[in-house]
């Protein structure tokens, strides 16, 4: 159940969205053999479910005007399960928007904001909309198991790579969207919202950048839930996961181990026993999530009674967009995380209590965490120690003032002009080069210690030889 005070956040947030314009980062350079698009879009869907859904012919499903999609037929309430994956071709509304979408240059939504700004109002307008036990959720997909894909497996958002003909990059958010979900975003009862920054995918210590990613919002207006028609060889499952477990007080946090030592030396064996032994593993925190699927892509046998499938990990990118996207949720008397520890999140953790703890829950709930929170530690707090020491210019970015545009501000406040600078990106940049160095230094001095063993326990025995010899000869 939301709180009233959510769903008037939630407003704010898409108004912010809608009328924000996104940074934007240019594609890299096309590698020789490698794929020519480096570009991929994801669709962020969210929902509003009522605990009674009013009739159907009581429902003002025209919220989303003829700008938002250039169709007027529903997508079906229960569609049968796809025989084969939607390779072959778009649906009527997907066409449309192909045809009348904006330049290849261009990544702005189909509808201009005063449009999305006026649905927005009437849609929040709606009784329904605004009913006491009336919740928020954001529709995840986990990803199916494959060897050829580096997700495999992961928790996301329906999305993919974008394709030489698609006109624009949320042109690909709405068939990648359509082809793994089977949900139509172009039909009368979505409203395209708008797009947050573009964001890099690097290599694993953000040495190279390897891709553009480009988060799409979009917005069901219906109190009938859409039901996900999965691409089973692209996704395992989907998941609406309320709003109000990916935020303090009931969000429940993990940890992601990855083996950095087979990052770094893939092929070669013998440094990666090394490596793992010299840098130990890198954690990323993660948000814990109910694996209640509302969709599969395949007819699995149920579970047995009482047994409880392991909870599904939002973590690294897709949980790195949805904190984007709280963050413009978040009031501006919520606290500012600007830690100089990128792993400080005890105000994540705690939750408050007593009569002023639970007003001031009210208050800033929901509370998003900065990025700076979710990123990597290691092992070993020597190594967590020098990232801090050569994070100097990583703290800098984070206090730039640029970066107020970025932070919270009150619903109603017209929109700050946006820098040119993502500042988000280079603050990520500067703390991955801190790790790149605080790795270097840590294995320089593991090296040492190691060699200075060796050398203190060859003289050791030396000695001890040389005494021996000594008294034989005696």
């Amino acid at each position: 159940m939301a709180n009233p005070a959510v769903i008037s956040r939630l407003h704010g947030c898409l108004r912010t969205v809608a009328s924000t314009p996104p940074r934007l980062i240019a594609s890299p350079p096309a590698v020789k053999g490698g794929a020519s698009q480096k570009r991929a879009s994801v669709a962020i869907i969210i929902r509003l479910r009522p605990e009674h859904p009013p009739p159907t012919s009581t429902v003002a499903s025209s919220v989303a005007s003829p700008h938002t999609s250039p169709s007027t037929h529903p997508v079906p309430l229960s569609p049968s399960p796809p025989s084969s994956p939607r390779t072959g071709g778009l649906p009527e509304p997907l066409k449309h928007a192909q045809a009348g979408s904006a330049t290849p240059s261009t990544a702005s939504s189909f509808a201009g904001p005063p449009s999305v700004l006026v649905q927005l109002e009437d849609f929040f307008a709606q009784p329904w909309v605004n009913a006491p036990n009336t919740s928020v959720e954001i529709l995840y997909i986990k990803r199916a198991t494959r060897a050829s894909d580096k997700w495999s497996g992961h928790v996301a958002f329906p999305g993919g790579r974008q394709e030489p003909d698609d006109e624009s990059a949320e042109f690909t958010a709405l068939r990648e969207t359509w082809e793994e979900v089977g949900l139509d975003l172009a039909e009368k009862d979505w409203i395209s919202i708008g797009q947050l920054d573009d964001r890099e995918i690097t290599t694993s210590l953000g040495k190279r950048l390897l891709m553009i990613l480009s988060p799409f919002v979009f917005l069901h207006t219906s109190p009938h839930a859409p039901i996900p028609e999965l691409q089973e060889t692209e996704v395992a499952s989907a998941h609406w996961i309320p709003l109000e477990l990916l935020h303090a007080p009931l969000a429940r946090y993990g940890h992601v181990p990855i083996d950095i030592a087979t990052r770094l030396a893939p092929r070669n064996r013998l440094a990666r026993l090394a490596l793992k032994f010299l840098v130990g593993k890198m954690d990323f925190k993660c948000i814990l999530l109910p694996n209640d699927p509302v969709a599969t892509g395949q007819m699995l046998p149920p579970p047995p009674p009482g047994t409880r499938l392991p909870d599904l990990k939002l973590w690294g990118l897709t949980l790195g967009m949805t904190l984007d996207l709280l963050a413009h949720m978040t009031p501006k008397s919520a606290p500012e995380d600007l830690s100089t520890y990128p792993y400080a999140v005890a105000a994540l953790d705690t939750p408050l209590t007593g009569r002023e703890g639970a007003s001031t829950t009210a208050e800033l709930a929901p509370f998003a965490p900065s990025e700076a929170s979710i990123f990597p530690r290691f092992s070993y707090p020597d190594i967590n120690f020098l990232i801090w020491v050569f994070a100097f210019r990583y703290r800098r970015l984070l206090r730039h003032p640029s970066n107020a545009a970025t932070r919270p501000r009150p619903p109603d406040s017209p929109p700050p002009p946006r820098s040119k600078v993502n500042w988000a990106g280079m603050s990520l940049n500067a703390y991955y080069a801190a790790v790149r160095k605080a790795l270097v230094v840590a294995i320089f001095l593991r090296a040492c210690a190691a060699l200075g063993g060796v050398v203190a326990g060859g003289m050791w025995l030396r000695g001890k030889w040389l005494a021996r010899r000594a008294i034989v000869a005696k």
